[in-house]
C-alpha cells in the first residue's frame, strides 16, 4: 500500500507542476486538459486507497495532503478557466470526467457479473461431468449385472 500512494502522491506533483508550468507559459487551455485528466485519475486511485481500509499512519498523512493538494489544484485549474472566460468549460470537462469514471464502473460491474455468470455454467457443466462420470458407469454396471443374472 505505500509504493501504491506513494505512485498517487508522485502523480498528483507531476500533474500540479506540469498545470502551473502550462498556466505560466501560456494560456493554452488544451495542455491543462490533459493534466486535469491525470490529476482526476489521482482522485480516483487515492479514493480506492482510503476505501480499502488498510493504510497505515503514514500513508493516512500522505493521502490527506495529497488530497488537499488535488483539491487546490482543480481550484486553480477552474480559476484558470473562469479567468480565460471558460468557466462553462470547466464544468464540461467536470461532467466528462464523471462520465468517463460512470462508464468504466459500468464496465467494470459488467465484467464482474460475466466473471461470476461463466463461474456459475462452469460449475454447472462440472456438476454434469461429474455425474455422468459416476451415474453412467452405474448404470451399465447394473444393466450389466441384471443381464448376467437372469
Amino acid at each position: 500500500m505505500i509504493a501504491e500512494i506513494s505512485a498517487i502522491v508522485a502523480g498528483v506533483n507531476m500533474a500540479t507542476s506540469a498545470i502551473k508550468q502550462a498556466a505560466g507559459a501560456a494560456d493554452d487551455l488544451s495542455t491543462i486538459g490533459v493534466f486535469l485528466g491525470k490529476l482526476g485519475g489521482a482522485e480516483v486511485e487515492l479514493a480506492k486507497a482510503q476505501n480499502a481500509g488498510n493504510l497505515n499512519e503514514g500513508d493516512a498523512i500522505k493521502a490527506a495532503l495529497a488530497r488537499k493538494q488535488i483539491a487546490d489544484t482543480m481550484q486553480e485549474v477552474k480559476d484558470l478557466f473562469t479567468l480565460s472566460g471558460n468557466g462553462h468549460l470547466y464544468q464540461q470537462c467536470m461532467q466528462e470526467m464523471a462520465n468517463a469514471r460512470k462508464a468504466k464502473q459500468d464496465e467494470l460491474a459488467r465484467l464482474a457479473l460475466l466473471k461470476k455468470k461463466r463461474y456459475k455454467e462452469l460449475r454447472q457443466i462440472g456438476m454434469i461431468v461429474l455425474l455422468c462420470l459416476a451415474l453412467v458407469p452405474a448404470v451399465v454396471g447394473g444393466i450389466i449385472y441384471m443381464l448376467m443374472n437372469r
